[in-house]
């Protein structure tokens, strides 16, 4: 008598430790990190690494360094920094890839309230943080490629693509303040107002200055160059003051947003009966970690 034929089963795949990691990265690079996870590890990591960095590196630089009227590419350049200048390249490269995770975050908490400004912010972001990295490697191989623009155009597109991800967020904001009643808003008060000193008040002070300045120098009123004249023996004259307090406003815009960014749970979330409930976007559900 003939057996039954038993289809035969095909042993699922058991994932190795490589892929595991790799599924792990990928996850964590593209923002499904807690709250807790960036404001705890990730966040304090990178800012202790970007100047911990810099400041080891600062510890080799030929002369006394004075980070109110020095930039910051002198302790990354080889030539200017040839003993310390892969520390602190190596550890501003570090710190940036550490960050990533925030524009993947960025883009997830603000997905329900500006989907547009969402993804174009996160990805602004990411760019940011890419190509910050990107311009220290180039200091890393100037000794064999040369090309020592290179870095300053990077670099320059980096922190003007941070800059754009800021004022996104600010306008998404805005554009929510303006467009929906008190009840229906995600984010707090206490978020946009943070933003937009963070990102508008550096302008209008800018702005301010240099408008000052143009009328001492180009119109010739005498009490504005008077201005002009005091202003230029100040800290504020100095692009390096302005980069150093540049890096620690951003760190400071990214600690903000991800304390005061509503949860996954809390974005779009809408009151019951009201009439916006169940509309696509209101809510986030493929992300369930806060």
């Amino acid at each position: 008598m003939l057996e039954a034929h038993q289809p035969r089963t095909t042993p699922k795949p058991v994932p190795n430790r490589f892929t595991w990691i790799a599924r792990a990265l990928q996850s964590t690079f593209a923002g499904h990190v807690s709250r807790a996870t960036l404001l705890k590890r990730l966040l304090p990591l990178s800012f202790a690494t970007h100047f911990g960095a810099l400041g080891l590196a600062a510890m080799f630089f030929p002369t006394s360094f004075d980070w109110r009227v020095r930039v910051i590419s002198e302790l990354t350049d080889p030539e200017d920094n040839p003993r310390g200048y892969w520390l602190a390249s190596v550890g501003v490269m570090a710190a940036m890839l550490v960050l990533l995770p925030f524009a993947g975050y960025l883009t997830q908490r603000l997905q329900a309230i500006e989907p547009r400004l969402a993804r174009f912010s996160g990805t602004t972001f990411a760019l940011a943080f890419g190509l910050t990295a990107i311009s220290m490697v180039t200091q890393l191989a100037q000794p064999v490629i040369g090309l020592r623009w290179l870095h300053a155009l990077l670099a320059g597109a980096g922190a003007g693509c941070f800059i754009v991800g800021m004022f996104c967020c600010t306008t998404g904001a805005l554009h929510e303040r303006r467009h929906r009643s008190a009840g229906l808003r995600t984010l707090s008060s206490a978020l946009v107002w943070s933003w937009l000193s963070l990102t508008l008040l550096p302008v209008i002070c800018l702005a301010v200055i240099g408008a000052l300045m143009f009328l001492g120098h180009q119109a010739g009123l005498a009490w504005a160059e008077n201005f002009r004249q005091s202003f230029r023996h100040t800290l504020l004259w100095n692009l390096a003051f302005w980069e150093w307090i540049g890096i620690g406003m951003g760190y400071g815009f990214m600690a903000i947003s991800v304390l005061l960014l509503p949860t996954a749970g809390e974005a779009g979330k809408v009151p019951p009966g009201n009439p916006e409930a169940g509309r696509p976007g209101e809510a986030i559900s493929h992300f369930r970690r806060d």
